[in-house]
């Protein structure tokens, strides 16, 4: 990661005041910044980062409406669809595809689905995610609706084996796609990989490292990590499926933590002016925004030199200050300001 230095001026008052810098690990895409939260997606194929840090994504195809909406709450959402073919959505952790999940550190999640009536088609409720070099689309299923992936059925699923994670058997079921949509492209060949919990639950902790390992011990090879999320999947063949979901309980976590909130760094400001250590490069521009998603103040700065970002007129709170190059987000710091 490249390093530029941010000067940053503070006024003091007659309490001292406490910052904590969170440094963003991940690779994130450039924010609009008119978006606000809750954020409320209809029936569009969008992805973006979140001011907490982590990462949405809805994917769905004609025809039918899907409702999706991010509070910004952890990785919690809620979706609505009516008439689909199928859509994926989906929240969680987002990374730049240099990485694999070794090298990242040990995930798990924490999660509880809300189920509302379903009809018309399957359902599934779980981890998703996909990896590069080799592309890989991958499922812990922990809950189903009306049908799962089975070894030997007419679509070509093959059994590999049965794995106990979390004190729980998952039947591990692949499936080689060809000509069909991904994060790659809209017809690319790629396999699937499932992990389908034999005892359906609808809220728990999920070890996900566990299920790589062990999908690795079956000759199954996982490549660098593009995704790692909590996802709310329906398909109907008929057009037909119609239902809802919400995600009430949600966190993606890589060695206990929310990677975009690590070690607190204590500001001193005795002497007026903060050196903080960050990016480098040319033109970009500084942008404070509120965890709702409310632009606060932004600046203009030739990134090879330290910027001033005035804080006088900054009430107490959690900020996210977003860092840009060219429009694109090249790094996201989240402030706690006392």
């Amino acid at each position: 990661m490249r390093s530029f230095h941010l000067m940053v001026y503070f006024r003091w008052t007659t309490f001292a005041m406490l910052a904590f810098v969170f440094f963003n690990t991940m690779n994130v895409n450039a924010q609009d910044d008119s978006i606000t939260f809750p954020y409320v997606i209809n029936s569009e194929n969008t992805s973006g980062p979140m001011p907490n840090g982590y990462h949405y994504e809805m994917w769905k195809q004609n025809p039918g409406t899907v409702k999706m909406t991010v509070p910004n709450d952890e990785a919690k959402f809620e979706v609505e669809w009516r008439n689909i073919q199928n859509f994926v959505a989906r929240v969680g952790l987002k990374f730049d595809e240099t990485q694999t999940h070794d090298e990242i550190g040990t995930f798990t999640a924490d999660v509880a689905f809300q189920k509302g009536q379903i009809s018309g088609g399957l359902a599934y409720f779980g981890i998703y995610g996909w990896t590069v070099d080799p592309l890989v689309e991958f499922y812990v299923m922990e809950d189903w609706q009306e049908w799962r992936p089975r070894a030997g059925d007419q679509s070509g699923h093959q059994g590999k084996g049965t794995i106990n994670v979390d004190g729980a058997n998952y039947d591990v079921v692949t499936r080689q796609m060809r000509g069909q949509p991904s994060i790659k492209g809209d017809a690319t060949d790629f396999p699937q990989v499932f992990s389908i919990r034999q005892n359906t639950r609808s809220s728990g902790s999920i070890s996900i490292s566990e299920h790589f390992k062990k999908w690795e011990s079956l000759g199954i090879k996982l490549g660098n990590l593009y995704e790692v999320k909590i996802k709310v999947e329906s398909y109907s063949g008929s057009n037909g499926g119609s239902g809802s979901c919400k995600v009430t309980q949600g966190k993606i976590l890589v060695n206990g933590m929310i990677p975009t909130s690590t070690k607190p760094f204590s500001v001193d400001f005795s002497g007026g002016r903060r050196n903080l250590t960050g990016l480098t490069s040319t033109n970009g521009t500084y942008t404070l925004i509120s965890l709702t998603g409310q632009k606060i103040s932004s600046i203009s700065s030739d990134l090879s030199q330290p910027p001033v970002f005035p804080m006088n007129n900054i009430a107490p709170g959690i900020y996210l200050l977003q860092s840009k190059v060219n429009g694109v987000t090249v790094q996201t710091r989240q402030w706690v300001v006392k």
